[in-house]
């Protein structure tokens, strides 16, 4: 896969804030093959680099300061001017949790929760290409999904944030709900799947799907090692086969084999 700069408004990074590191690490060790480079942070402690055979798909570190206690993945979308995407979201309607800051000389950032309550980041690149960074292959992240209490809200929120391009998918998805695929410069990254009231007081939120040859093995090798099934594998037509996992510390993602062919 070329290792290519996701374009400004695309998923650019992928982040697991665990209650436990050194746990998580193991489980994903175990359940895609993932290493990790460490990088020390000091008093902030270690933010761990998690690569696939060919690159890096992401990070892995402790929860910072002040963040509710449970661990969960963070995406960040790539834009231009980490200041302006921060004012332009909360004229949105946005709450803006971390106002942008520097992170070294890597970039700048914010932390925000879109107007329906989902959590998400900006990222502001200082560097003029994305390094070994790999997504849509095997063991790496294809396809983010928000999962949302007001779609049509949230569409039109993230097309004026970070300018998507959404349709309607073709065939409703089971419960009767039509789901909202979304793209930047003609690559589709990510959909919205409206909330229903099976989800009961879940509140809305961001998933991940790392791409596996393999979902039922995955499932097994989750439970075998401490984690949990929190959706069993199923077939969604036309697109693969899908399981919902969750780490040993609670962090849940999804796995999904594609229909290729």
């Amino acid at each position: 896969m070329p290792r290519t700069t996701p374009p400004p408004g695309a998923p650019c990074w992928f982040e697991l804030a665990s209650t436990d590191p050194a746990a998580s690490t193991t489980f994903h060790h175990k359940l895609f093959g993932w290493t990790t480079v460490d990088m020390d942070l000091g008093p902030m402690g270690t933010y761990s680099f998690l690569r696939n055979s060919n690159g890096t798909v992401g990070a892995l570190c402790s929860l910072p300061p002040g963040a509710p206690p449970h661990s969960s993945w963070n995406v960040y979308f790539g834009v231009t001017d980490a200041d302006a995407a921060a004012r332009r979201a909360r004229e949105l309607g946005a709450h803006v949790v971390a106002e942008p800051f520097d992170v070294a000389e890597h970039g700048r950032m914010s932390m925000l929760v879109d107007p329906a309550g989902a959590p998400f980041c900006l990222w502001q690149s200082r560097s003029p290409d994305a390094g070994d960074f790999v997504m849509f292959e095997d063991h790496a992240i294809g396809w983010v999904e928000l999962a949302s209490r007001d779609a049509v809200a949230a569409r039109d929120f993230y097309v004026g944030l970070l300018g998507w391009d959404c349709e309607t998918s073709a065939a409703p998805i089971p419960g009767g709900v039509q789901y909202i695929e979304c793209g930047v410069g003609g690559t589709r990254y990510g959909g919205i799947l409206p909330m229903t009231a099976e989800w009961g007081e879940m509140p809305s939120h961001w998933s991940i799907y790392v791409l596996v040859p393999d979902a039922d093995a995955c499932v097994a090798r989750a439970t075998e090692h401490g984690g949990k099934v929190g959706v069993p594998a199923f077939d969604a037509p036309g697109v693969g086969r899908i399981a919902r996992i969750d780490d040993p510390t609670g962090a849940g993602l999804y796995v999904i084999r594609l229909n290729r062919g």
